[in-house]
Parts: C-alpha cells; structure tokens; sequence
C-alpha cells in the first residue's frame, strides 16, 4: 500500500529564496529513486516562506529508502533544514 507524506517548511527569514533554489534538485533526485511514485514542492502565493511537500511512496521501505539517500541527507537534511524555523511532517496511508 503507497503512502503519502505531506510536509510543511517555513524558512527563515532571508532564506526563503535559498530555500526555493534548492527544490528543483530536491524533486530532481526524489523522483529518480525506486519506489518514489510523486514529488511535488508548491509554495505559498500569501507567505512566500511557506512550502508544502507532497510526496508518495510505495511502500514504507521506499520511505525509508528515500529519507537514507544521498540526496536527502545532503539537500534535505544538510541544506534546506538548516535554513528553516519549522519543519513538520506527517505520513498518510491511501484509504
């Protein structure tokens, strides 16, 4: 069964640009990975340091394929989180 992953980013203040140029590589190399069925980064028109991510999974262990890459340690985790004051995620399971 896919899961879904919806994660809220507000980025610092001076970093929302930052933050907006590293994304098309986020979503370049999430959906090069096995088991990443969608990936998509939209950003808020009213408060243009809030992004939303959605992305869909296969299964758990794509997941957690996808969160041990490479790519989301480097960009993720070592580039765009350090840019941010809030960070949430939730994972949704297709009904």
């Amino acid at each position: 069964m896919s899961l879904v992953v919806i994660a809220d980013w507000l980025a610092d203040t001076g970093a929302e640009q930052r933050v907006a140029d590293l994304l098309p590589a986020v979503t370049e190399a999430a959906l090069a990975e096995p088991g990443v069925l969608a990936f998509r980064v939209v950003r808020s028109l009213r408060d243009r340091a809030a992004f939303v991510v959605f992305a869909e999974y296969e299964d758990e262990a794509a997941l957690v394929s996808h969160r041990e890459s490479g790519p989301y340690q480097d960009l993720i985790l070592d580039g765009i989180t350090p840019l941010l004051i809030d960070r949430q995620a939730e994972a949704y399971a297709l009904v």
